[in-house]
């Protein structure tokens, strides 16, 4: 019978093949030290990706809010004609609309608020499309509820604001049933009540010169932080009757300051600033100043600041685990008074 290899191993003194137990856990404990290594370097590449994503989306979050805004503050006015003085503001907007006892405004309105995030209103004349080009009323319009009867009723829709616009005074109104014809209908509540316009001009509105139709662009830029609290979201309101929608997400804060041109004759050149412009202060407006944070969708574990200080807003006394970022720019308000 042939030998099997044990037993040839055995005759001729050779050991058994294999590892001895020392060496096994020797082997294990390195194996554990070089896992360890590899697990240690995956959590933190993989907490530095979520951070850095994190990080970049807050920071698109903020330069989408920031563009957005821009563009409504530079034509803040545009369209609108300037008042026959330097003291007069010379469109009527209803009662209640942006505060209690305003009934006008121009380009800008401001609501400051030193314990939370300001709020800021904007107006001009919306015809920089070509699909929504403004027309010329047709019909002298003799007071606030005769008919708008205009030359072209191409781009205007049910619920649009419109301004109607002379030499120096204008007047917001909102269409309320499809336009036909020659006639933009205009009930006589809201944007449209008497009571809305008290300084429509004496004989109204004429043909010769023809008084200007458009569209009007009349936004509030706002915080939300309540419904949601998470995760408070910068929000546009078109102040026509449809509920506000989003602009950017997580943004945490907003304030305002505008800078003033109060030389007698005005000049162009910013003289002071305040955050909080009295309404004739507002024909002065010639720089709008504004300040943003934003932070990261989610906190991050052992990572602990406090909301900062922005404007006339002092900073949070909580420290919390969000990561933030601030933007700061100064915008030329081309329209904005005389």
């Amino acid at each position: 019978m042939t030998p099997n290899r044990r037993e040839v191993n055995k005759a001729y003194g050779h050991p058994e093949a294999g590892f001895s137990l020392v060496e096994v856990m020797a082997a294990l404990v390195i194996l554990g030290i070089a896992m360890t290594a590899v697990f240690a370097t995956f959590i933190s590449q993989q907490k530095s990706f979520t951070v850095q994503s994190r990080v970049a989306e807050m920071q698109q979050n903020l330069r989408q809010a920031v563009e957005y805004m821009s563009r409504d503050i530079r034509l803040a006015g545009y369209g609108i004609p300037p008042p026959p003085d330097n003291v007069t503001i010379n469109v009527t907007i209803p009662n209640n609309v942006v505060d209690a006892g305003v009934t006008t405004m121009r380009g800008i309105y401001a609501r400051d608020n030193t314990v939370g995030p300001d709020q800021v209103y904007i107006l001009y004349r919306f015809d920089l499309d070509a699909n929504q080009p403004p027309t010329l009323l047709n019909s002298a319009m003799v007071t606030s509820s005769t008919p708008i009867s205009v030359n072209g009723i191409s781009g205007f829709d049910n619920g649009d604001l419109i301004l109607v616009a002379g030499d120096t005074t204008a007047d917001l109104f909102q269409i309320t049933g499809t336009p036909a014809g020659s006639i933009l209908p205009h009930d006589t509540i809201g944007f449209n009540a008497a009571a809305a316009h008290p300084t429509f001009p004496p004989g109204g509105y004429l043909t010769n010169p023809a008084a200007v139709v458009a569209k009007a662009r009349f936004v509030r830029y706002f915080i939300d932080s309540t419904t949601d609290p998470a995760h408070p979201m910068l929000m546009v309101d078109r102040m026509a009757g449809q509920p506000p929608q989003p602009v950017a997400d997580d943004i945490e804060d907003m304030q305002f300051s505008y800078g003033l041109d109060t030389s007698l004759p005005a000049d162009g050149v910013v003289d002071s600033w305040t955050p909080n412009p009295t309404i004739l202060q507002l024909l002065q407006v010639r720089q709008f100043r504004l300040q943003i944070i934003a932070r990261t969708r989610l906190p991050e574990a052992g990572w602990s600041e406090p909301r900062p200080a922005l404007g006339n807003h002092a900073a949070g006394a909580t420290p919390d685990g969000y990561r933030r970022r601030t933007y700061d720019i100064v915008i030329d308000v081309r329209n904005s008074g005389v």
